[in-house]
């Protein structure tokens, strides 16, 4: 089929192809109409019936690529007006298919399946522009349950109000009903025209049109008192072409417009993300050369500071009154814990700015360097360290020796004296875990959750050194690494820290 063709068919353009189209359908069928009824009937239903069912099938077999629920509604919507549609044609006086040769209960199904039908439209209509919300199959099974409730209605339990009594008509609840329907229909126009600009402009002239002709078809089903009457016959050619309009909206929407609109999206968020992308790298670069320059700021004011104090506390102690040396103790303290601080910070605000390393890093070799530095806080605590296997791992090893430094320093402030810590660690495929494990008073467990955040201290910390921000360091680097940290308990009481590292590909994990 050529492009030209197949824009006809989908309404893009020659409004003079669609025309010619009209006159000749309805030139067809209405001879026929007169001739034998039941055939044209059933022909014209049968049509709608099976544009119904094929855009059903298109809307639930696009259902992937939409960007909200509209379309789908519509296809669901139409699943079971099609099913009783079917059963109005079976069921139409002179089929034979219900007792009695009653024109009734087929135009009882009909008045049920237009119900079905504007409470879909109107109900699309008003979810244009919101996103995907709806679970396709819950709306399947909605939809035909709400179309097989009509069924039972009026085929089984027979409640359903009367609609045609022969020899006299329409009854007013049958008028009424189809002044009711056409409500809706403009309720769903009314919407459609609202948000037409979530709505490529074809498809909303197409939607429209629809609920145009749906309005004229309503209309005309108002003024028959005879089943095989003029005006049904006018009524069923506007219905078969409001469905084919849907069919049309329904096609364009869910198979040409959301391939380009997908595209043109696509296009943006690629451009969106590439510009915060930029901003982000931007703003980085800002936040690293602000803590560098606050941090060789404040650094060198506060050494001088802490200097000033120390060699007053150092020269001065004879001339001093107790008080006023214990002062200049206060300062020396105080300064010394901001410098700690400060590092800190810094620390954390490099924490990303550096690359894996080509080789794995042999973590057993870190920790032992970690516990040469802490050697003479070991000793005057008299704690024990038993280190057990550590995997090898690709990441910087001054942040691996972060994560060793913080929590070991960690489980000496705050483990038993004179306890003891066990290191260790394994490998699980591509996921790497260390853990450091104290015997001390333990986190209780409503602070575990807080426990790694900048600058918090449990309730266990009260008085002991510390910057706070050496845990908050450890969970940023494994989130860098997307893994992450958190604490137990130790089995005997204590607490057990774990850092779980993963690098997102096989060859970034070995064990020595």
């Amino acid at each position: 089929m050529e492009r030209a063709e197949v824009t006809d068919i989908l309404g893009e353009r020659s409004p003079l192809t669609v025309g010619l189209l009209t006159i000749f359908v309805v030139a067809a069928l209405y001879p026929l109409s007169r001739h034998n009824y039941l055939l044209y009937h059933g022909i014209v239903e049968l049509s709608g019936i099976a544009v119904s069912l094929t855009f059903a099938s298109i809307g639930w077999n696009t259902r992937s690529f939409a960007r909200n629920d509209t379309l789908l509604v519509l296809a669901m919507a139409y699943l079971p007006v099609s099913i009783i549609d079917f059963m109005h044609v079976i069921g139409y006086k002179g089929m034979g298919v219900f007792p009695g040769n009653s024109s009734d209960p087929a135009t009882q199904l009909w008045i049920a399946a237009r119900y079905l039908e504007s409470a879909g439209l109107l109900w699309a209509a008003s979810l244009l522009g919101r996103r995907c919300h709806l679970r396709p199959g819950q709306l399947l099974g909605y939809c035909l349950s709400a179309g097989l409730l009509v069924v039972v209605l009026i085929v089984h339990w027979r409640i359903f109000p009367v609609c045609f009594v022969e020899g006299v008509g329409l009854t007013p609840f049958k008028v009424g009903s189809e002044y009711l329907i056409c409500l809706l229909l403009t309720g769903a126009g009314i919407f459609f025209w609202r948000r037409r600009r979530h709505f490529d402009r074809r498809l909303l002239h197409l939607m429209l049109a629809s609920v145009a002709v749906t309005i004229l078809s309503e209309l005309s089903f108002t003024l028959y008192d005879d089943v095989f009457g003029v005006s049904n016959i006018v009524g069923h050619i506007f219905k078969l072409f409001s469905v084919v309009l849907v069919y049309l909206a329904l096609v364009r929407g869910s198979l040409t417009f959301p391939y380009r609109s997908l595209f043109r999206e696509l296009a943006s968020e690629l451009a969106q993300r590439k510009a915060s992308e930029e901003q982000l790298q931007t703003a980085n670069c800002e936040l690293d050369a602000f803590v560098h320059t606050v941090s060789h700021d404040l650094r060198t004011p506060l050494t001088m500071i802490i200097g000033c104090a120390d060699y007053l506390q150092a020269t001065c102690k004879e001339q001093l009154a107790e008080e006023k040396y214990d002062i200049l103790g206060d300062i020396v303290k105080s300064g010394r814990s901001m410098t700690t601080m400060m590092e800190d910070l810094l620390t954390l605000a490099k924490v990303g700015s550096l690359k894996p390393p080509t080789i794995p890093v042999n973590t057993e070799a870190v920790v032992c360097g970690v516990l040469l530095e802490l050697a003479g806080a070991l000793a005057e605590t008299g704690v024990r360290v038993e280190q057990g296997t550590l995997p090898a791992i690709r990441i910087p090893q001054s942040q691996l020796r972060q994560i060793f430094s913080n929590l070991l320093e960690n489980a000496m402030r705050y483990g038993a004296a004179g306890g003891l810590i066990e290191v260790g660690g394994d490998c699980e495929g591509e996921v790497v875990r260390f853990y450091v494990c104290d015997h001390g008073p333990g986190i209780p467990e409503d602070e575990r959750g807080h426990i790694f955040d900048l600058f918090y201290r449990g309730s266990t910390g009260e008085g002991v050194r510390g910057s706070g921000a050496g845990l908050a360091i450890v969970k940023k680097v494994a989130q860098l690494y997307k893994g992450r940290a958190w604490v137990d308990e130790t089995l005997g009481g204590g607490a057990t820290f774990w850092v779980e590292l993963a690098a997102g590909g096989s060859d970034s994990w070995e064990k020595l």
